[in-house]
């Protein structure tokens, strides 16, 4: 006879429970983390606007295929793609905002994993651009006469300083909400109660 893990009942039981209803607790913190994102999203869109417009001047300004102006182009191109992440993700954020937070309290648990996840994530990746710089501008100093010398050297500086802003932006974003979650916690999981078979839910 096939047994279940005790785990799959606790889970289907604080399932349940929390979709009865959520303490205000939760809805406060909910909401903390969404403020959070938000003004999070307005930094990277100010960051974004800010690069194109000093990327479309530097371009128009700068000798064509010169280091400079792949330095510019490449600020512009990379911070289209930072203006269409934090749009989307700043209009979602304040929709969330206007109404009670729907999360259940399993939801906010994720919810709160997720976004620290994606954070911690993203400084890896930070740190991949980075390192492409690097290897760009080295390549392309390595050999000035090469074809595209100017352009390695632009684009690496480029790269070096988009990740080294998405890093600290990154890392800042990721302890922010870390600390939140620290503060948090304890008014949290005092409406978790353990009595050694399951966990159920006081208000």
């Amino acid at each position: 006879m096939r047994t279940r893990h005790p785990l799959s009942f606790l889970l289907v039981a604080i399932t349940l429970t929390a979709q009865a209803q959520v303490p205000d607790d939760f809805m406060q913190f909910n909401a903390q983390r969404e403020r959070t994102s938000a003004s999070s999203m307005l930094v990277l869109g100010g960051w974004a606007v800010g690069n194109l417009v000093a990327g479309g001047v530097g371009m128009a300004t700068t000798p064509s295929g010169s280091e400079a102006f792949h330095f510019h182009q490449m600020n512009a191109a990379w911070n289209v793609v930072n203006l269409g992440i934090a749009v989307p993700a700043y209009l979602g954020a304040k929709k969330r905002l206007r109404g009670p937070s729907t999360l259940d309290i399993p939801g906010t648990f994720d919810a709160q994993r997720k976004v620290e996840a994606v954070y911690l994530i993203n400084t890896g990746l930070d740190l991949a651009y980075m390192g492409a710089g690097l290897w760009l501008w080295e390549n392309g100093r390595g050999d000035p006469a090469a074809k595209r010398s100017e352009m390695f050297q632009g684009f690496g500086t480029s790269l070096l300083l988009q990740g080294g802003f998405l890093f600290v932006y990154d890392l800042a974003n990721y302890i922010v909400h870390a600390r939140h979650w620290k503060r948090s916690r304890a008014g949290l999981w005092q409406h978790l109660q353990f009595n050694g078979t399951s966990i159920r839910y006081a208000f």
